[in-house]
């Protein structure tokens, strides 16, 4: 092929790569490990819904039942919901609706790649703050540099991916007050924090974009952005017209109708996992456990490419990084206890060769 047929942003661009996956035990996206049909009342119900919908039917453009649905569930209104297929299409939609080639879009470093990818496909220029010690926010720098750049968008995981950190709802809050554009507060992990969402101030910021997402405590792979409706009518001048298929809304309609039974069984596992997993590689040597208010942890280990092939030995992977400021990094998906003891029991033995 011509590469002179690409667009300019991407000739030399390298994607966001999701590795062939060989093991059988498979902890490296972040997934539930429950899946929502095991409850018989969300089968039956799904089933229900599927057998109300002829197949040749295109599916509700804006997936209103579903927009009600949500937005009741995070305490706004429908028309200030826009439902996409995983927080990845809404961050695609909020890209493509405000950023122009040359803008600049704000963020801090690590933290999701997709934000700068995004941008950078659309010819943005991206902007980061480095992270602290310990991979703790620069808070102070954050602020200042938004004040200082007043970039188009500006872009905060909470809590963050990879690291795990949980930023207080009034430090959020300040970031949307000192932006005179978008700002995106990524929630994607927030069932798992146990803290308010800044939805509660959605209407006292027109520039303010949520996003939420059910493939995360759910298990259910639906995105969903919460913003004013004017906002929101604004990205639905970019959405697909017919985004997400009949399977996806029923699904998630049905989870909606039982999302406090399914939180119930889903949530206090995953926490108590968590708190075994970092308990039990806090005090192995070499290894550097960082606090998690999310489904999974990120450990600092001796070496990454040693401990992800241990890993892979006995079955299981791990995401693993090669951007500098997580070298040595493994981000460990928490799901059943059974599966969380063997991958201690893992890293454990593979760290003893480094003492």
């Amino acid at each position: 092929m011509n590469n002179n047929w690409l667009r300019n942003t991407i000739r030399s661009f390298e994607p966001y790569v999701v590795p062939e996956i060989k093991e059988h035990t498979v902890i490296n996206a972040n997934e539930s490990p429950y899946n929502i049909f095991d409850f018989p009342k969300v089968k039956a119900d799904f089933l229900e819904r599927l057998s109300k919908t002829p197949s040749y039917h295109y599916p509700a453009p804006f997936a209103e039942e579903l927009r009600a649905a949500l937005a009741k569930y995070v305490g706004c209104q429908p028309q200030e919901v826009l439902v996409g297929n995983g927080g990845d299409e809404i961050i695609s939609l909020i890209m493509n609706t405000f950023l122009n080639p040359g803008d600049t879009l704000l963020t801090h470093t690590p933290t999701f790649d997709i934000y700068g990818i995004d941008a950078e496909v659309l010819g943005a220029k991206v902007v980061t703050v480095s992270d602290l010690d310990g991979y703790r926010r620069d808070r102070d720098g954050l602020l200042a540099k938004v004040k200082e750049v007043q970039p188009k968008v500006t872009v905060l995981c909470n809590p963050n991916n990879p690291t795990g950190e949980l930023l207080p709802l009034d430090y959020v809050e300040r970031l949307v007050q000192a932006a005179d554009n978008i700002v995106v507060i990524d929630e994607a992990y927030l069932e798992f924090a146990g803290a308010p969402s800044i939805i509660t101030k959605l209407s006292q910021y027109d520039n303010l974009i949520v996003i939420r997402t059910l493939s995360k405590a759910f298990g259910c792979r639906v995105g969903y952005g919460v913003a004013q409706k004017e906002v929101i009518d604004a990205l639905g001048l970019t959405k697909l017209v017919y985004n997400m298929n009949i399977l996806s809304q029923n699904a998630a309609l049905a989870a909606m109708d039982y999302a406090d039974d399914i939180l119930a069984h889903n949530i206090p596992p995953t926490l108590a996992a968590r708190q075994y997993f970092m308990d039990a590689l806090k005090d192995v040597p070499g290894l550097t456990v960082y606090p998690s208010s999310t489904n999974f942890v990120l450990v600092r280990v001796p070496d990454g490419s040693a401990m992800v092939k241990a890993l892979h030995d006995a079955d299981i992977c791990v995401r693993s990084y090669k951007a500098a400021d997580l070298k040595n990094c493994l981000r460990i998906t928490i799901t059943t206890d059974d599966v969380v003891r063997k991958v201690v029991a893992v890293m454990t033995e593979e760290a003893k060769k480094y003492a």
